[in-house]
């Protein structure tokens, strides 16, 4: 009897909430002029929540190409981190649902061709994980079933080629039409089983020339393509406008000199030891750098390293290290730190004018469209210089060296990088950016992609 005055508060309090739900919903649906049962879901596929600043800007992009394409249309996110991308992404569209149900699956499996069977079987039977049950119900529910850009699919993360398989399978099952755009594959020792996981899927768009002759010959309908962050800077995306901006207008971020140095997938003190010689022989001050972190903790390890290798080189003892002692004179703590948090909130702090010295493929790709110069710091793997090899064929103008090789030797890039005196170091790039008629060309390439997977009134 004591909790009967108890309960009914809570129910009431819990019939409120619901009220209020409905309402923001029902404002929604007049807002965005959807009826709101009509309409099967998209169901997008991503990396997304770890956060990564690059793969969010790629569901971003797509949140908003489908706010304004498919009005009305709800869409669910299959991701790793769904709490976390629920909480970068809830506002870039009406009506979006976050999940992990396909991550799990592959999750359970560490090896490929395991993780491809398993993730079938699990999606043709809801009694194989009757936990995941209504998941795979509304996976198999969707109109489209699309995996959407990124760099996750190769021999990194064998087990993500279930997550591959188990989209297929639920187009095959459900009649949905299954896509996988700005895919890449590389490095990929078993070009076969690539295939395999694709066999269901019914166009695979690639942003790499070495992802597309690994699929030549399969039956897989591949095309060469280009990365998704294209369409981020679509018009029907909102360059400048919405809650999540590419770019910044912030003129104290956006200085003359931008480094984004990763930690992930690389060995840190070569990269630290390439980037501290790098900003040694330019001799940019601090004041006038900005550093910017991609992902959160992460990107700021090999910047921590050189600017203590700089402090060391700063006090007793320091004087063999001619790099540091370079470093220190530099003032490196005046830099403007960009976490990622502020960066995701305000945009890349990009311009026409500016040099970057990047490591990460994104900001290479955002940065360049923006007409920025830049010197991509290549890792030596096949994941990254292959990456950075893209941009360079669709006609990016930067330069690159290779960490932990003599960077006079390393350099190349679309033009011959110069020359700064004796380091051997390539001069402060100023060949700007892509092209204003290259970015219009793969924006437009990006926007016919989305418009053939996504036409209006088709379902």
């Amino acid at each position: 009897m004591t909790s009967t005055p108890r309960a009914a508060p809570a129910s009431r309090l819990r019939r409120r909430a619901r009220r209020r739900l409905d309402a923001t919903r029902a404002a929604a649906d007049a807002r965005w002029g959807r009826p709101r049962e009509v309409h099967r879901p998209v169901y997008l596929i991503a990396p997304a929540g770890h956060p990564n600043h690059g793969d969010e800007q790629l569901l971003a992009g797509w949140l908003r190409y489908l706010r304004h394409r498919l009005p009305g249309t709800p869409v669910v996110v299959d991701c790793h981190t769904p709490g976390q991308a629920a909480v970068l992404h809830h506002g870039e569209h009406p009506d979006v649902l976050f999940t992990d149900t396909l991550w799990r699956l592959a999750g359970e499996h560490t090896v490929a061709v395991e993780a491809i069977g398993f993730c079938r079987s699990a999606v043709g039977d809801l009694g194989v994980r009757p936990a995941l049950a209504s998941g795979i119900d509304l996976l198999r529910s969707a109109s489209v079933v699309h995996l959407i850009g990124g760099g996750y699919v190769n021999d990194l993360w064998p087990h993500h080629l279930g997550v591959v398989a188990a989209a297929g399978e639920a187009g095959r099952l459900s009649g949905a039409h299954v896509v996988a755009t700005g895919q890449g594959f590389v490095p990929c020792e078993d070009p076969g089983l690539l295939a395999e996981a694709l066999r269901d899927h019914h166009l695979v768009t690639v942003r790499d020339a070495a992802s597309s002759a690994l699929l030549e010959g399969t039956g897989v309908p591949v095309r060469h393509v280009a990365d998704d962050g294209w369409l981020a800077l679509s018009c029907a995306g909102g360059v400048e406008a919405g809650d999540h901006p590419v770019f910044s207008p912030d003129p104290d971020t956006c200085r003359d000199l931008v480094v984004c140095a990763q930690s992930d997938l690389v060995e840190p003190e070569v990269l630290a030891d390439t980037l501290g010689r790098v900003l040694a022989a330019w001799a940019v001050p601090g004041e006038r750098i900005t550093v910017v972190e991609s992902i959160p903790g992460g990107d700021r390890v090999v910047w921590d390293m050189v600017c203590d290798r700089a402090e060391s080189a700063s006090g007793a003892g320091g004087d063999d290290d001619e790099v540091g002692r370079a470093l220190a004179a530099l003032q490196l703590p005046r830099a403007r730190f960009v976490p990622f948090q502020e960066l995701w909130s305000t945009g890349l702090p990009a311009r026409p004018g500016q040099v970057w010295l990047t490591s990460r493929f994104h900001p290479h790709l955002f940065a360049a469209a923006r007409g920025a110069s830049g010197l991509a710091l290549r890792t030596g793997s096949d994941f990254y210089d292959v990456k950075h090899g893209s941009l360079l064929a669709a006609g990016s103008p930067w330069w690159s060296v290779r960490a932990g090789e003599s960077p006079g030797a390393g350099a190349a890039g679309a033009q011959d990088p110069g020359a700064a005196g004796s380091t051997g170091i390539p001069a402060i790039p100023d060949s700007g950016g892509f092209a204003p008629a290259t970015v219009a060309s793969l924006v437009s390439g990006a926007e016919r992609l989305a418009e053939e997977i996504y036409p209006v009134g088709a379902r």
